[in-house]
C-alpha cells in the first residue's frame, strides 16, 4: 500500500462534489445547506444519513457512519485508502503518485489491478472479434436476428469468444496475462484431475458465445456472462463468472451503472430477468432498469435499490418460472419498503419479444398499468380458479397470506388485508388468521440465506468512542472543530498531563497533536480520511452536532475542568497509597506532602473555574 501526500489527499477532496459523488449510489434530498437520503450502510425506513457538502463529508445519525468522500468510496465499494484516493484523482483528472511502504498491501492493490486488467483487456478483446473477425458471424446473425445493431453492440460492448483455444493463448501472450490470472478472474476454469492425477489444466470458461460484460457501479468490467449460440451446444442458456475477488453476483445488478441515475430520477426501477431484456428495454427509452445474474434476488440488491427508489416493477417472462421469480423478488424487496408492482406481460411474450413486435409504446403501456404484486397475484388466481364459490375464495385467500404476511409494518399489513379481503370477498377476520398463521410458519422456517446478505449491523465503534468521552474534553473537540482560534489556542496549550491522566480524551488527544490547517475544510478532512474508520465517523458524529455557544474563554473553562479532574483523581489514589501497610517514615511523609500540595493546587484550580465572586457559573459545569 502507498502513501499519498497530504496536499495530493487535499487537492482530491477539493476537486470532489461528495453530494454528486454519493448521489449516484444514494437518492438524496435537500434539507436546508445538507442533503439526506437512506444510509447505504444499514437497513432503515426514514432516512438519518446526512451529506454536508460546506464540510465535504456525511454522516449517519442512525448506525455512525461518516468521513469524507474517501471514505464513502472506502466503505461503499470495499476499497483501500490508496484505491479510493486514485478512483477520486482518476475521476478529477489528477495524477497520484505514491511512495510504497506496506509490501503486503501493495501486493494485494497489485493484484486486484491485474484482475481489472484481465476482465478489461478481455472484454476489449471480445468486443473486436464480435465486430471485427469472420469466426464471430454466427455472433453478429444472432444479435441482427434479435434486432440489436452494431451501434447497440457497441454501447454495450457486446463480445464473442472464440471456439479456438489456440485465439486465447495468442492475445494472452500478446497482454502478458498468465493462466493463473486467468484462472482467478474467472476467464479460465481447471479441470478436475482423474484418479491417476491427470487433467487439472486450465480451459476457457466461454467459447463459442455471445458475451455481455458485467460492470460494477463505477463501470469496471468485473465479470462476464457468456449466452450460447448453438442450440445443441452444451451447458447452461447462460454462463456467468464464478465468484471472484471482484465480483459477487449477489451484490450486482447488470446494467446498473448505467441506470441507476435514471431509476434515482424516476424514484422507481423496472427489473427483468436476462441481460438482453435489460439492454432492449434500455434501448427502448425505459432507462431506469436492471436485470439480476441468473440468480433470484438478494438481501443487498434490495438495499441498492432502495437507496435510489421507492418502487420495483418486476418485468419478467409470462410463464410459470416467471411468475415464480416474481413472488421470490416480492418477499426479499417488500420487507425493505419497497412498493412492488408486477407487469403483466402477453403470454408466451418477454420484453424483447414485446418490443420487436409491438414496440416501445407497447411495454410502456404495460409498465404504468402494472398492478400491485397482490393484485396480481389474486387475477393470476381467478384464471385458473374453477369456480367463485366460499371455497375456492378461501383457498384463494389462503394463498394471498402468505403474501400479506411478508409485510413487515402494521399499518401496510392492515391495508393489504384490508384490500385482498374486498377482492376476494371473504370475512377480514378469517384473512386476519390466515396471514398470522402463515407469518408464523415464516418464522419458524429454517434460515437459508447466506451470511453476507443478512441486515448489516449498525457500525457501534464510533458510538462507543464518542459516549466514552470526557464530557469537558468533548465540550472541547466540537469547540476546536467549530473555531479555529481555539484549535491554535489548544495546539499551544499544556495539555500532556491532563490527555495522559484523564480518561476519555482520546479524541481531544488527536486533536492536540494534529496539525492541519483548521482555516481550510479541506485539510480538516484529508486529516479525517487518514485515520481509523470508528475514529473518523467519531469526528463527524461531532461535526454533525450543533455546534455549542461559545468561544475560547468556554474552552479555557473546559480545559480548567479537566485539569480538576485529572487533580481530583492523583488526589484519590495518592491517598490510596497512604493507606497501604508497610510504608517507611520517609515514603509516608512524602505522601502526606504530596496531598498537601495536590489540595491546594486544586483548590486554586476549582477557584480559577469559579471564577470571581457574583460571577456566572462556568459553562463546563453546568
Amino acid at each position: 500500500m502507498g502513501r499519498i501526500p497530504e496536499e495530493t489527499v487535499n487537492q482530491v477532496l477539493a476537486a470532489t462534489d461528495i453530494v454528486a459523488l454519493i448521489g449516484r449510489s444514494v437518492k438524496l434530498r435537500r434539507a436546508g445547506t445538507n442533503w439526506v437520503g437512506l444510509c447505504p450502510f444499514h437497513n432503515e425506513k426514514s432516512p438519518s444519513f446526512n451529506v454536508s457538502p460546506s464540510r465535504g463529508t456525511y454522516h449517519c445519525f442512525g448506525c455512525g457512519a461518516g468521513g469524507s468522500a474517501i471514505r464513502f468510496v472506502m466503505e461503499h465499494d470495499a476499497m483501500s485508502f490508496v484505491e479510493a484516493v486514485k478512483r477520486l484523482g482518476d475521476a478529477a483528472g489528477i495524477r497520484i503518485e505514491e511512495e510504497v511502504w506496506d509490501a503486503n498491501a501493495e501486493a494485494e492493490a497489485k493484484h486486484r489491478a491485474l484482475l481489472l486488467k484481465a476482465n478489461r483487456e478481455a472484454a476489449a478483446w471480445f468486443h473486436l472479434l464480435l465486430m471485427k473477425h469472420q469466426v464471430a458471424a454466427p455472433a453478429r446473425d444472432y444479435l441482427k436476428s434479435r434486432g440489436i445493431n452494431g451501434d447497440m453492440a457497441k454501447r454495450w460492448q457486446m463480445g464473442y469468444s472464440p471456439e479456438n483455444r489456440a485465439f486465447y493463448r495468442e492475445w494472452m501472450a500478446q497482454h502478458k496475462l498468465t493462466d493463473q490470472i486467468m484462472v482467478e478472474a474467472g476467464i479460465f476454469s481447471v479441470a478436475d484431475q482423474d484418479e491417476q492425477g491427470r487433467g487439472g489444466r486450465s480451459y476457457p470458461r466461454w467459447r463459442h458465445r455471445l458475451m455481455f460484460p458485467i460492470r460494477n457501479d463505477n463501470g469496471d468490467v468485473i465479470a462476464f456472462s457468456g449466452r450460447l449460440l448453438d442450440p445443441e451446444q452444451k451447458g447452461g442458456k447462460y454462463v456467468n463468472s464464478p465468484e471472484t475477488p471482484l465480483f459477487s453476483k449477489s451484490r450486482v445488478l447488470f446494467g446498473f451503472d448505467k441506470s441507476k441515475r435514471f431509476i434515482s430520477k424516476a424514484g422507481q426501477a423496472i427489473i427483468c430477468e436476462g441481460q438482453i431484456d435489460m439492454i432492449m428495454v434500455f434501448e427502448a427509452g425505459l432507462q431506469n432498469v436492471v436485470a439480476g445474474q441468473g440468480t433470484a434476488f438478494t438481501e443487498q440488491h434490495a438495499k441498492m435499490l432502495k437507496r435510489l427508489c421507492n418502487e420495483v416493477i418486476l418485468c419478467y417472462d409470462s410463464d410459470a418460472a416467471g411468475r415464480k421469480a416474481a413472488e421470490r423478488a416480492f418477499e426479499i424487496l417488500s420487507p425493505h419498503g419497497l412498493s412492488v408492482r408486477v407487469a403483466a406481460l402477453p403470454q408466451g411474450e418477454d420484453p424483447d419479444s414485446l418490443i420487436r413486435k409491438q414496440g416501445a409504446d407497447a411495454l410502456r403501456a404495460i409498465v404504468d398499468a402494472a398492478p400491485d404484486f397482490l393484485e396480481h397475484q389474486i387475477m393470476h388466481l381467478r384464471a385458473s380458479a374453477k369456480g367463485e364459490g366460499m371455497v375456492e375464495r378461501v383457498r384463494m385467500a389462503q394463498q394471498v397470506a402468505s403474501a400479506v404476511a411478508v409485510y413487515s409494518g402494521v399499518a401496510q399489513r392492515v391495508a393489504a388485508v384490508n384490500k385482498v379481503a374486498k377482492l376476494l370477498e371473504v370475512p377480514e377476520e378469517d384473512l386476519n388468521r390466515m396471514v398470522a398463521r402463515a407469518a408464523k410458519d415464516k418464522k419458524d422456517a429454517p434460515k437459508t440465506a447466506a451470511t453476507d446478505e443478512q441486515d448489516a449491523k449498525p457500525d457501534e465503534s464510533a458510538k462507543k468512542l464518542v459516549a466514552a468521552q470526557n464530557p469537558n474534553a468533548m465540550l472541547l473537540c466540537q469547540l476546536a472543530l467549530a473555531d479555529a482560534e481555539v484549535l491554535f489556542w489548544l495546539r499551544e496549550a499544556e495539555c500532556e498531563e491532563i490527555l495522559n491522566e484523564v480518561p476519555g480524551t482520546e479524541l481531544l488527544a488527536l486533536l492536540w497533536r494534529s496539525r492541519y490547517d483548521p482555516l481550510n475544510e479541506i485539510s480538516r478532512t484529508a486529516y479525517m480520511a487518514g485515520l481509523e474508520r470508528h475514529i473518523e465517523a467519531a469526528f463527524s458524529m461531532l461535526l454533525a452536532r450543533k455546534r455549542p455557544p461559545g468561544g475560547l474563554q468556554d474552552a479555557t473553562q473546559a480545559l480548567e475542568a479537566l485539569d480538576v479532574t485529572r487533580l481530583q483523581n492523583l488526589l484519590q489514589s495518592t491517598k490510596g497509597r497512604l493507606r497501604h501497610s508497610g510504608l517507611s517514615a520517609k515514603e509516608m511523609e512524602d505522601l502526606q506532602h504530596k496531598v498537601m500540595e495536590l489540595n491546594s493546587r486544586l483548590k486554586e484550580s476549582l477557584d480559577r473555574l469559579r471564577g470571581p465572586p457574583n460571577s456566572p457559573p462556568a459553562s463546563s459545569q453546568k
